[in-house]
């Protein structure tokens, strides 16, 4: 019950995330309003992810997880009313993304931290790599469902789902239970961040996963994400079309690697698999940066989508199967801070590049800087050998 929710919320999310840049970047035809709308809902999920990881150590991680959708449908429908009286400005949707950022803020940690208390601990790699798959259907479902609604309707149908996709995934999880959590002391609340920071900072394998976690979001998430209008349209020159098959692509190269890891990941070393999608990620940036043809950059969206969950998956593992429970909400939340942080930065910083130089510049650069911490990271720590603590 709690994949199937997940999956439905998820997809209507991600139906929004690709219906507002789509829409800003109508209204503005500026890759910096995109990359701004982007940077509004990101900063303040960044901020109120530790709140929700140190929340999730003392409180129903259920409880944190549903009042996340319920306020998330609020600012859905908010688009949408604002939408149909053609009443959504450049501002009022920076002002909306700000609060759909706090809400989602309280929603990644709780979701992770869920999994271990519904399973025994002997099945919890194989759950996370289920939950993994999840997300990963909603992003492959959702952003090629908001590709071709928009190119067919527009953007007022993507928000109607959007809301229909909270509702349907919070009345699925309502009734799920969870085994209690251990107690957790209740010091202030910088101080238990603080310890969470330490347990992370006494542990290499911990630190490596987040400065990989970090780097990919800032220099290869974006192009799945908050700037994938800017590629369709100043890129391919294709607009919303554009947009449909590039995100449907992508979707289909994840979808296909959470199936494959899902049923066949205990085969490989998570090392191992972190080499393999960290180079392929670049090399799939680079591609869609160096080809004018939509099928190359096509090709390039599909293997960096399986390289995007290949390496996610890997890290969440990594994380989960290493954690003591007592700190598992601050970890998950410490993680999800990197990468809620990469994304937003290479965001701004890319949207204002790419109205200064092009975007296809910018997809080169951030593929050759990807590529070349690959090759770093890859020679300094043994070949992503931590990652593989606690593996039976």
């Amino acid at each position: 019950m709690f994949f199937i929710g997940v999956t439905i919320a998820t997809s209507g999310q991600f139906m929004q995330s690709l219906a507002v840049p789509f829409y800003m970047n109508e209204l503005t035809d500026s890759n910096f309003w995109v990359g701004s709308a982007a940077f509004a809902v990101l900063v303040p999920s960044l901020i109120m992810t530790p709140v929700a990881g140190i929340w999730s150590d003392r409180m129903s991680r259920k409880a944190i997880l549903l009042g996340s959708f319920s306020v998330q449908i609020a600012a859905a429908a908010a688009y949408l009313a604002l939408f149909a009286a053609d009443a959504l400005s450049p501002w009022l949707i920076i002002a909306i993304q700000m609060a759909v950022g706090v809400a989602s803020g309280f929603q990644w940690a709780p979701s992770q931290a869920m999994t271990a208390l519904l399973v025994p601990p002997e099945d919890l790699l194989a759950a996370v790599r289920c939950v993994s798959l999840s997300f990963t259907v909603g992003r492959a479902i959702g952003p090629a469902v908001a590709g071709a609604t928009l190119y067919l309707w527009g953007p007022g149908p993507a928000f109607a789902v959007t809301i229909a996709g909270f509702a349907v995934g919070l009345l699925v999880m309502a009734p799920v239970r969870l085994r209690p959590a251990e107690p957790v002391y209740q010091e202030p609340f910088w101080l238990q961040f603080r310890q969470g920071l330490e347990y992370i900072w006494r542990r290499p394998e911990m630190r490596l996963v987040i400065s990989i976690s970090f780097l990919v979001a800032g220099l290869g998430a974006v192009f799945a994400f908050a700037l994938v209008a800017s590629v369709a349209d100043d890129v391919f020159s294709l607009g919303d079309g554009g947009l449909a098959w590039l995100t449907a692509t992508f979707g289909c190269g994840s979808l296909a690697m959470g199936l494959y890891v899902t049923g066949f990941g205990d085969r490989h070393l998570r090392s191992r698999m972190e080499v393999l999608a960290l180079g392929v990620y670049a090399l799939g940036i680079l591609l869609v940066g160096a080809t004018p043809w939509l099928a190359v950059g096509l090709v390039g969206y599909f293997i960096f989508g399986a390289a995007h969950m290949g390496h996610g998956v890997t890290m969440n593992s990594a994380l989960q199967v290493q954690v003591d429970e007592q700190y598992r909400g601050r970890v998950m939340s410490v993680w999800l801070m990197s990468v809620l942080s990469g994304l937003p930065l290479g965001s701004l910083l890319g949207g204002f590049l790419g109205d200064l130089v092009s975007m296809r510049f910018l997809l080169l650069l951030y593929g050759g800087l990807l590529a070349g911490f690959w090759v770093i990271a890859v020679l300094r720590s043994n070949g992503f050998a931590g990652l593989d603590l606690g593996s039976e």
